[in-house]
């Protein structure tokens, strides 16, 4: 295992690599998954989704799903803790989802590869 500043240093060189594709990248389908992949790594989270607001469903979906082994996610906008944020546009970090009333775990999670522990979403 690498030593905490090897880390540091490991997850700054991933940020350095998204800045780069940042400014070369004009395709957004292949660059927002190496968004989400870096921001994934620089938070040490087991998946990472980014979900886009659908204004005339009013509901989220996922743009870009890591680690749910479906290929699209939708949920309505007053719904979950995704949808909570999307609607205030407050940031939450809550540290046991299944202590969140907002958490559904029969939705995606009960898909996913790995179970929801923790979640932060912006």
């Amino acid at each position: 295992m690498a030593n905490p500043l090897e880390q540091r240093v490991h997850k700054l060189n991933g940020i350095l690599v998204a800045a780069r594709a940042l400014n070369s990248e004009r395709d957004l389908d292949r660059l927002l998954p190496l968004i989400v992949n870096t921001a994934r790594k620089v938070v040490d989270a087991d998946r990472c989704t980014l979900f886009l607001v659908d204004k005339e469903r009013g509901e989220l979906w996922s743009k870009v799903a890591q680690g749910v082994g479906v290929k699209e996610i939708r949920i309505p906008l007053n719904k979950g803790i995704a949808g909570a944020v999307a609607t205030s546009a407050q940031v939450v970090n809550i540290p046991d989802a299944y202590q969140d009333d907002r958490f559904n775990p029969r939705s995606t999670s009960a898909r996913a590869t790995t179970r929801t522990r923790s979640s932060a979403c912006r």
